[in-house]
């Protein structure tokens, strides 16, 4: 079922960082088919031009670096100087580098701070004074991460940012309520963003994690952003401040395929079972 066809966005603008692949290209498709016009921005000219590649006037790309202050205002600017509104921003760029915590070096920790953290917060500020200034209010989407909930190996820079970003985006959520900007996070889990082929290492690993997913596949990007798209419809219209998992129950345990059987006999006496071996008397 296409974008179109479950939302719409006629008439509407929005932005989308992290746009030149994985779930920031998929997210700038699904608002083209639902109507939307968007402005689609990266570091990645290449990966942009491929983004934006079929759909002419409805997609204007932005080369520019949302950690800056300058990035994130040239970004928002040409919402209103190509298309004369902003509706919705979607702040999906990020970088994941993972590096043991003893090795992990500081200028690499403060760039992945200043793309997910800082990159996040100038963002959400520059659109949120341009949603001011149009006075119809408007959506917000920023991301974080299943790992912001839980330790990981190698994840200290990006786990930490993603919980920060959570964070922030909560504050925003309650300062931005009174001018009608909803702001939400989504938490996505395992996405097949991945690049390939995927190297060896990495290979291996998820080899060895997807068969314990509860569903047992990675997601697909374009199954977070049909979530975005919710988030930024009217059908989401009291829905704010909130973390929304899009990882298909990972996050609440691993894939269980087997049959539970219950060999504790302390609770026979909740359950009023008797067991074969019993004399009739149920367990004390």
């Amino acid at each position: 079922m296409s974008g179109r066809a479950r939302f719409d966005f006629e008439g509407k603008v929005t932005v989308v960082t992290g746009a030149a692949r994985g779930v920031g290209r998929a997210t700038v498709a699904a608002f083209v088919e639902a109507g939307a016009r968007v402005v689609a921005a990266d570091r990645d000219p290449g990966g942009l031009a491929e983004t934006c590649a079929h759909y002419g006037e409805r997609a204007a790309a932005v080369v520019a670096d949302v950690s800056t202050t300058e990035g994130a205002r040239q970004i928002v600017d040409r919402a209103a100087a190509t298309f004369g509104r902003l509706d919705v921003c979607v702040n999906n760029a990020a970088v994941a580098p993972h590096t043991a915590m003893l090795d992990e070096r500081a200028e690499v920790w403060d760039r992945v701070y200043g793309v997910n953290c800082r990159g996040t917060f100038l963002m959400t500020q520059a659109a949120a004074r341009a949603m001011i200034a149009g006075g119809r209010g408007g959506r917000i989407v920023n991301f974080s991460s299943g790992a912001a909930q839980r330790g990981g190996a190698g994840g200290a820079a990006y786990a930490s940012s993603r919980a920060a970003t959570e964070a922030f985006s909560r504050v925003a959520a309650v300062e931005l309520a009174t001018h009608g900007i909803l702001v939400n996070t989504i938490s996505p889990g395992l996405i097949d963003t991945q690049p390939k082929p995927l190297p060896p290492a990495m290979a291996e690993r998820l080899a060895q994690r997807i068969p314990n997913l509860p569903l047992a596949r990675p997601g697909r990007p374009e199954e977070v952003a049909q979530l975005v798209l919710f988030l930024a419809s009217d059908a989401a219209s009291y829905i704010s401040g909130a973390v929304i998992s899009v990882d298909g129950a990972s996050g609440a345990g691993s894939r269980f395929s087997g049959v539970v059987v219950d060999d504790d006999r302390r609770y026979d006496w909740v359950t009023g079972r008797v067991r074969a071996d019993d004399s009739g008397v149920p367990g004390t």
